[in-house]
């Protein structure tokens, strides 16, 4: 199997969402907008960038129109969830609580520039 940039980057993009996902589990949002944005978003990902990691090992990848699209939309659903979330919690205390959201809306964010470098190279046919 060939091993390319941009898979390798997929795989980081799956990580990084599965870290999302983790401490989402411990620092779920009760507020109702804030909680689904965050919980839409890393649990819809996580389906759409398993489904992207089988298409690559089945050497079967997704159309790149289509890897663009859900690319820049992931951009600005990681890091809306993200920046929602550090303003809600930036001045919050020093709780665990509030460890694991800084923590998921750092890793959302990172997740949402590692988005705009796999649609920038996807797009670029890197």
């Amino acid at each position: 199997m060939n091993i390319s940039r941009l898979s390798i980057i997929k795989f980081v993009e799956l990580a990084l969402t599965c870290g999302c996902v983790a401490l989402h589990a411990n620092s779920f949002n009760t507020e109702v907008d804030l909680g689904m944005l965050a919980t839409g978003t890393f649990v819809g990902y996580l389906i759409i960038f398993a489904g992207a990691a089988a298409g690559y090992i089945l050497q079967t990848p997704t159309h790149k129109r289509v890897d663009v699209f859900f690319s820049l939309l992931g951009v600005s659903l990681f890091v809306a969830s993200g920046a929602m979330i550090i303003d809600k919690y930036q001045n919050a205390g020093r709780s665990e609580f509030v460890k694991y959201n800084l923590a998921k809306a750092s890793l959302a964010i990172i997740n949402g520039a590692v988005l705009l470098i796999d649609a920038v190279l996807t797009h670029r046919g890197g």
